[in-house]
């Protein structure tokens, strides 16, 4: 199912408190997935960027650092709570930040060489008209590279949390939950790029399996962040239920130092032709 644009907008507009609230603790693991996606896109000092969906700043902060002091780095979001949270983050005001539906970008034509996005076209109601915008906000020869989730079934955590609270409530995953997901079959983001008009277009998969610790509810924070507007309303005792499902379930991943999660995601990149 497609959403329409203002139920997006809502959407994460409720979920910007918990995304600011466990930024500083899930930076770490993003950067294992900023720095493949920022290669892709072959950022270097000097360039300006466009990055889409920033959320509450992961990548856009790293790469201000790369672009440095001759760069310029836009960070964007359709909700407005997401940038409301991202700026009070912005500790050195690195980055410029503007409210902006990826659809029809607030820009005009070739003024970004690199355009950024990680984990936001998945949630666009036509990606293919968001990506023929960003094609016209690059430069000649300038690149995209975009980052989106691979299968849900290849996702421990997301596919775990979303069992158990679907176990303890009775209701299943909403559509948003799903549009996750909506470019995990590999190459069906490439495809769209290539019909946007780039050239040279790339598709790299990566797989992380980190080890999370045994004696820390290190799922609370992804909960909160992918399912708070379900679980925010439960009782104590539901919510409980929900933690002793999942700690349940994850003895099926349980080694002698930790729990092996497993995650996989797609890294597309291409070109807009001279």
């Amino acid at each position: 199912m497609t959403l329409d644009l203002e139920s997006v907008r809502q959407h994460w507009d409720a979920k910007a408190t918990a995304w600011a609230n466990h930024s500083d603790t899930l930076s770490t693991m993003a950067d294992r997935y900023n720095l493949p996606l920022l290669e892709a896109a072959g950022l270097k000092s000097g360039d300006h960027v466009l990055d889409l969906a920033s959320g509450v700043g992961e990548p856009a902060f790293t790469e201000a650092r790369l672009a440095g002091p001759d760069g310029v780095v836009i960070a964007t979001d359709l909700a407005e709570g997401m940038l409301t949270a991202l700026k009070a983050r912005d500790k050195g005001t690195l980055l410029h930040l503007t409210t902006a539906d990826m659809q029809r970008l607030p820009f005009r034509d070739s003024c970004f060489n690199r355009v950024i996005c990680r984990f936001g076209i998945m949630f666009v109601p036509d990606p293919m008209t968001a990506l023929t915008d960003v094609r016209r906000v690059l430069v000649p020869d300038g690149r995209a590279a975009f980052m989106v989730w691979g299968r849900r079934d290849d996702q421990t955590l997301f596919s775990l949390l979303s069992s158990a609270v679907e176990s303890v409530t009775g209701e299943p995953p909403d559509d948003h939950h799903f549009q996750i997901f909506r470019f995990g079959e590999p190459g069906s983001l490439a495809a769209l790029f290539k019909s946007a008009g780039f050239v040279d277009v790339t598709e790299t998969s990566h797989s992380f399996t980190p080890l999370a610790p045994l004696d820390v509810p290190f799922w609370r924070a992804p909960l909160e962040m992918t399912f708070g507007h379900v679980v925010d309303q439960l009782s104590a005792q539901d919510r409980q239920k929900v933690d002793d499902d999942i700690l349940n379930r994850l003895q099926a991943v349980r080694e002698a130092k930790g729990y092996r999660l497993h995650a996989n995601l797609h890294i597309v990149a291409g070109r807009h032709s001279m």
